[in-house]
């Protein structure tokens, strides 16, 4: 019952948010400047998420790197991650955001978190950038060793407000562990780090492109313990939700991680995506930028090494017409 009332509320909340933003405001709108050699120069406002977490260490390289190839001053703006930007997309505050596919996908086909919400249609998405992997993790001095110890433990779902609370639960479920089986706290990365070295949880579930800055602060002091998900449960997850994939966090990506080899897990494309009414033009210079300063940020972290021009147009959702401009000039589209 407390499972079924926690859905309808925060359905409820979306829905009347995104009621909102459907209202006619002019929000922040990209202005754009046509220049002498028929590029064209702006500003773009990308939302990433906690300062602590992966994306705003990606979306801060992407920035300044394209700023400093292109015409563009791109301005990368922390928030709480990938569903609030979708919110501060469709409410013009920002032009671009950072989010994980789970997000976008089931905005744009009103699914998951925005079934009362109805279909998210004017969201189109920019590029594909990296895997974030799904870490569900313990201290290594608490014994558990399995997501099926964790019945009526305090455990982090996550962040409040992301998509991805939804498959966390069913992972859970599958473990036959209920939300009224465990007491469930809602934290970001470095929040959950800390209340698991201070031992004030027992477990956590996060999801991000390791190393997740969050948690490898804490991982400095405290030996963490990577819990893997077993093949059978990403089967499941994985036909409910096509859109996931099954990855892994190696060993010894932070400091003091317990696991002594790779942990099997469920990975998730961080993607950039924008409003339909997005300026072509301004778009088409953002992706290009991306892809031609490549070079001078692909070293930054793990994530970064991951983003390709192979991978760049994969799509969850449509592509915005700027971005696939762009893609089918340098023969990358995927349609």
């Amino acid at each position: 019952m407390k499972k079924k009332i926690v859905a309808i509320v925060y359905g409820i909340l979306i829905a009347l948010l995104l009621v909102a933003f459907s209202q006619n405001r002019e929000g922040h709108v990209a202005k754009k400047q046509v220049n002498a050699d028929g590029s064209y120069s702006g500003s773009l406002t990308l939302g990433t998420a906690s300062s602590t977490g992966t994306f705003y260490y990606v979306g801060a390289a992407l920035g300044n790197a394209v700023s400093k190839s292109t015409s563009l001053n791109i301005n990368v703006q922390a928030t709480s991650g990938s569903n609030e930007n979708i919110s501060m997309v469709l409410n013009k505050d920002i032009d671009l955001g950072m989010a994980n596919c789970d997000s976008i996908y089931s905005a744009y086909n009103g699914a998951m978190s925005y079934k009362n919400a109805g279909p998210q249609e004017d969201l189109r998405e920019v590029a594909s950038l990296y895997q974030s992997q799904l870490h569900v993790f313990t201290t290594e001095s608490s014994g558990i060793t399995d997501i099926s110890q964790l019945k009526g433990k305090k455990v982090c779902v996550g962040s409040q407000g992301t998509s991805y609370l939804f498959i966390n639960e069913k992972i859970l479920n599958e473990y036959g562990i209920s939300m009224d089986d465990i007491h469930p706290y809602y934290m970001n990365y470095a929040e959950s780090a800390e209340a698991l070295a201070n031992g004030d949880i027992d477990a956590a579930f996060q999801t991000g492109g390791y190393p997740i800055a969050g948690i490898q602060q804490s991982a400095a002091t405290t030996a963490f313990r990577m819990l893997p998900v077993s093949e059978e449960v990403i089967k499941k997850i994985i036909d409910e939700f096509p859109f996931i994939n099954k990855t892994t966090i190696p060993a010894n990506v932070y400091e003091h991680q317990s696991n002594e080899g790779e942990v099997t897990t469920l990975g998730y494309a961080t993607t950039i995506f924008c409003s339909r009414e997005a300026d072509d033009d301004l778009i088409y210079s953002f992706v290009k930028g991306i892809i031609e300063s490549l070079d001078s940020y692909k070293d930054t972290n793990d994530a970064t090494r991951q983003i390709s021009t192979e991978t760049i147009a994969t799509s969850h959702i449509p592509i915005h017409d700027g971005a696939l401009k762009y893609y089918r000039e340098i023969g990358v589209a995927k349609e």
